[in-house]
């Protein structure tokens, strides 16, 4: 069994951060199997916690990747994230003190390094796994991102800039833990002159230097000796790999990216996590046939109208479920809600994930006159609208369980986007 890994002990490091400038510090501390990789914003009252994942990924921000869970955020994960992937790590908590982690020198070696020398320890459980079942590709203009299934994890990487000079750098390497460390991890963040006023602009770069970045000037030549043969295209396949480490496991297939960034490794991950029914996501945890709606009706008490749950894909007793709701334009509180513009109501929504909380609660007590009451609803988000046509990927997950009440976190997503979230706590 290829087996889940977390770290032997706490392990911190300081230092100044890339684009924000301010004095960071992070602490990484190992966690049980099936924690994923999650970071907690110490810095800020209750210490709120953001899962890496990719529903919780931020669009629209420029040169960095960042995570946000209402209102909190961590920027700048990439590099924290590559060396996780490098290094195999599954579970780990990574408590900040600032919106975004230390620079380090600007590649991933610090923290690679660091996680190593604690020790990685392997879990008694499985690893999570992507297969592809075929092809997956996205597009922008010149830019390119390809991913081909295969049975090992290679990226090829081509580098071009046309401004100010021709320069064209390329790599391509098997990604495995001894490559990673010395063949991407010590590779560095570049940036070129001609681009630094842009940045200022935009309120990034505030803490580069010498020390974290290279710059290319005009005329291609870098203010440090490189450190890897074709560096800058080294370091964007190990922004892809941070980025792609999103998806909880890096998908084994062939990489072939000519130019791509942030942006575009966000599109191919999204396609990735939204191609569910063509991706076999073998988590190898335990297993369940999906539940049908008889099944499902076979546990809850609800019916119709008021049964907004079709089918349970993925179950784990005592931790979380997957379930679907397929929108369609006949159900019932179309009629009202509103007639000209169809508009599924938020808080079906929210009620939705709680009946899917319900099965995490009595699938196993099917003889069991138990109901689950709404005791209380918190920190609701509604982020767009849920129409007719839509399907809804219902996700819960366990916070607490003591005596006859339950606390659940719940996300709803449509193609990939969370369209509402909520904790919610029932009384059984």
């Amino acid at each position: 069994m290829n087996c889940q890994k977390t770290i032997g002990k706490e392990v911190t490091t300081s230092g100044i951060s890339l684009h924000l400038g301010s004095d960071s510090c992070l602490t990484f501390k190992p966690a049980p199997p099936d924690s994923g990789v999650v970071f907690v914003r110490v810095d800020i009252p209750g210490s709120p916690r953001i899962m890496a994942s990719i529903h919780n990924t931020i669009g629209g921000v420029v040169r960095r990747t960042s995570l946000g869970r209402q209102e909190v955020v961590i920027h700048t994960i990439e590099h924290v994230m590559a060396a996780l992937a490098g290094l195999g790590i599954d579970n780990i908590i990574i408590e900040s003190n600032s919106p975004e982690p230390p620079a380090a020198d600007g590649s991933a070696l610090v923290f690679a390094e660091m996680l190593r020398d604690a020790g990685l320890v392997k879990q008694d459980a499985p690893k999570q796994e992507i297969v592809l079942s075929e092809p997956i590709s996205v597009r922008d203009g010149n830019r390119e991102l390809t991913i081909v299934p295969d049975n090992c994890c290679r990226a090829t990487y081509l580098f071009k800039s046309d401004i100010p000079v021709k320069i064209t750098q390329s790599a391509s390497l098997e990604i495995s833990e001894a490559s990673f460390l010395t063949e991407l991890a010590p590779a560095r963040t570049f940036c070129f002159e001609r681009e630094v006023e842009a940045l200022k602009a935009q309120g990034l770069g505030k803490g580069g230097s010498s020390e974290n970045v290279v710059m290319i000037g005009d005329d291609g030549t870098p203010d440090h000796p490189p450190r890897l043969e074709d560096e800058m295209a080294r370091h964007k396949i190990l922004d892809l790999i941070g980025d792609l480490y999103l998806l909880g496991s890096i998908p084994k297939g062939r990489i072939m990216a000519i130019r791509s960034g942030h942006d575009l490794n966000a599109k191919l991950i999204q396609k990735i996590s939204e191609s569910d029914q063509k991706t076999r996501r073998m988590r190898n945890t335990k297993t369940m046939e999906p539940l049908n709606t008889n099944d499902i009706k076979r546990i809850l008490p609800h019916r119709y109208p008021f049964l907004l749950l079709d089918r349970v894909i993925e179950f784990e007793e005592g931790k979380m479920a997957v379930g679907i709701k397929n929108v369609t334009v006949n159900e019932e509180f179309f009629q009202g809600h509103f007639p000209q513009e169809p508009i599924m109501p938020g808080m079906l929504q929210i009620e939705a994930l709680a009946q899917l909380a319900g099965i995490l609660l009595f699938r196993n007590k099917k003889e069991d006159d138990s109901l689950g009451f709404f005791r209380s609803v918190e920190k609701v988000k509604f982020r767009r609208t849920v129409v007719p046509g839509d399907q809804l990927r219902l996700e819960v997950n366990v916070l607490r369980m003591r005596g006859n009440i339950a606390k659940f976190s719940g996300q709803a997503f449509v193609d990939g986007e969370v369209v509402s979230e909520a904790e919610f706590t029932l009384a059984i």
